[in-house]
């Protein structure tokens, strides 16, 4: 895609934004607030399994000059961007300006004295938290200013000052400017992985420095000086790393402190201390004559954090540095299946993230893709498309889209532990095998399976249903009490609850026909609300005491095992409760 192309594009997908909520694209203010959408659109899209609510991620007010918040647990990542769409018609030079501003965010949030003296509103306290558990749980921190204007030499130099000052600190922070043209890259790699592949990437080799072993596969083993790798590594960035499935193989691009020691102290033993990089491409030439090897549509599938460090270092240490790369030559390796696939995982065995784009072809995805379809819609449950892999379908007033991976989200915490889907959601989508849990997630008693009993489905069903009403019921209490603003993050600890209130309930409730909250009727919704007196009872007083009383922070709640064992024991005094009222009440009744 040509830049003109992605501005264009950018500039539609915009107003596209503005006219959904009624804004005015050429109005500076209205124009920004739909980039902020984009961006945040942007990033969900990078990370798919991510779960972050636009609502809570985006800050229009009192934002300290934030703009948007989204973490990725999968990756340990967190961002916080400022979104700058200044013109229309034109890129113009950063302000350099800005971007410092920006950037010295992250020392004042840090900062409880100055915070003090401003006054901190909740916002900027929660800000404050969210990036104080960040650090202390070694999540990578992302301060990026997004910008459709154009860097410069002087905003580079900017941004490589920031990081070199947090570089040997145990703070694992990246500063960085997304520009119109990094930006297109970014938008390349989520939307278009196939066209944001590098076409051709070339090395020159020395003498006696490669090896083309006889097997299966044609490969080329070689080593590499570190000043040649950062060439190709500044300019083709994160497509170097773009698989077409978007499996972030850990944390892309990471820079790892340990690698740069290594690169700082002791470059000339760089080669026997570093496992090197592995690389698929999808053709290769090479001349022993010239020495000259190119390749086509080249990707790393295990080297990211030593392409990190490489692309930040010092040239002159660089230039002692000797890297071994492994490349392998493989045919159409963007289908994502054969060969290419199984590379990429006995690469990559000490990586516990993979997404669900992988589990899409499984047998159980399909037969629920065509379930789904079969089933009719009834009282207030909509007909259900269900999205196992992109292209997803389009939901609409009468038609809901469930994609792969929220499935997955909702049915672990509907059956198992709600901290999950939160904490570790890639667990949910990896074998039994590799120690993962999607046989929990889309499995019979952790056991894989190809289909599920019809009970088992509608079982699913029900768990989708009380999702979407559970959704509603807290939006709805954050808009009453705003105190209670931030409370949706708990929505799977709610869910849950419901599911240990209606166990207890058919259990205890000769009377409760199960059959009948299948109907999604009026004893459905009846029953619902029953059931969420208490669990809103138990959500707000345990957020009250995390919050108040203990000074947690919103970012955790979710996580934390504290809380979750908090919550559940609030529920279950409601219950207990309930049940004396109950028996009271009956009591009452035969005298």
């Amino acid at each position: 895609m040509k830049l003109q192309d992605f501005k264009i594009e950018l500039r539609q997908g915009v107003e596209k934004l503005c006219n959904e909520n009624d804004w005015n694209v050429n109005d500076n203010k209205q124009r920004g607030m739909a980039f902020e959408d984009w961006c945040f659109n942007l990033l969900a899209e990078k990370y798919p399994t991510a779960d972050n609510d636009k609502s809570e991620s985006i800050f229009r007010t009192d934002d300290f000059e934030i703009d948007v918040t989204f973490s990725s647990g999968d990756t340990r990542e967190i961002y916080f961007l400022q979104c700058k769409y200044p013109y229309l018609a034109q890129s113009r030079p950063i302000v350099e300006g800005e971007v410092k501003s920006f950037f010295s965010t992250f020392d004042l949030l840090r900062d409880s004295d100055y915070l003090k003296q401003r006054g901190k509103g909740f916002k900027i306290r929660e800000l404050s938290n969210t990036l104080d558990y960040s650090l202390k749980q070694d999540w990578t921190v992302h301060f990026v200013f997004v910008t459709t204007d154009i860097i410069d030499q002087k905003i580079e130099a900017l941004a490589a000052k920031f990081n070199s000052s947090y570089a040997e600190s145990a703070a694992n922070i990246n500063f960085s400017v997304w520009d119109i043209n990094v930006l297109k890259e970014v938008y390349l790699e989520t939307s278009s992985p196939e066209e944001a592949h590098p076409e051709m990437v070339s090395f020159t080799l020395a003498d006696d420095h490669f090896m083309q072993p006889d097997g299966k596969l044609e490969n080329i083993t070689f080593a590499v000086r570190g000043t040649e790798l950062q060439a190709v590594a500044k300019r083709f960035k994160e497509a170097l790393f773009n698989w077409n499935i978007r499996q972030y193989l850990g944390r892309k691009g990471e820079v790892n402190k340990g690698v740069l020691k290594t690169i700082e102290d002791e470059p000339e033993n760089f080669y026997y201390y570093n496992n090197g990089i592995s690389a698929l491409c999808e053709d290769f030439e090479f001349s022993e004559k010239s020495k000259n090897l190119v390749a086509r549509k080249l990707q790393i599938v295990n080297g990211a954090q030593t392409i990190g460090a490489i692309r930040v270092s010092h040239p002159d240490k660089l230039k002692l540095v000797l890297v071994l790369v492994k490349l392998t030559r493989v045919k159409h390796f963007s289908r994502e299946t054969g060969i290419a696939a199984e590379l990429i995982r006995s690469n990559n065995t000490q990586n516990k993230l993979a997404i669900p784009d992988f589990r899409s072809n499984d047998k159980i995805q399909i037969w629920l893709e065509k379930k789904f379809k079969d089933t009719k819609s009834r009282g207030s449950l909509l007909q259900i498309d269900y999205g196992r892999k992109k292209p997803y379908p389009r939901s609409s007033i009468n038609k809901q889209v469930i994609k792969l991976q929220e499935l997955g989200k909702i049915r672990f915490a509907w059956l198992h532990d709600p901290r999950i889907p939160i904490a570790d959601p890639a667990s949910l989508f990896v074998l039994p095998i590799d120690n993962g849990l999607y046989g929990s997630s889309f499995g019979i008693d952790g056991a894989l399976c190809d289909v599920w009993t019809e009970e088992q489905f509608r079982d699913t069903l029900l768990a989708l249903h009380t999702s979407n009403k559970i959704i509603e019921a807290l939006n709805q209490l954050q808009e009453e009490e705003p105190k209670y603003k931030q409370i949706i993050r708990l929505k799977y600890y709610a869910l849950n609850l419901f599911k240990k209130y209606l166990d207890n309930s058919l259990s205890e409730d000769a009377e409760l026909k199960i059959d009948e909250l299948y109907q999604f009727g009026k004893k459905y919704d009846a029953f619902f609300d029953d059931a969420m007196v208490m669990i809103i009872t138990a959500l707000t007083e345990a957020y009250d005491e995390m919050i108040g009383q203990k000074g947690g922070t919103l970012f955790a709640l979710p996580r934390d095992m504290s809380v979750w064992s908090l919550v559940q024991a609030k529920f279950e005094n409601s219950l207990k409760l309930a049940k004396r009222l109950q028996a009271r009440a009956e009591r009452a009744t035969r005298r």
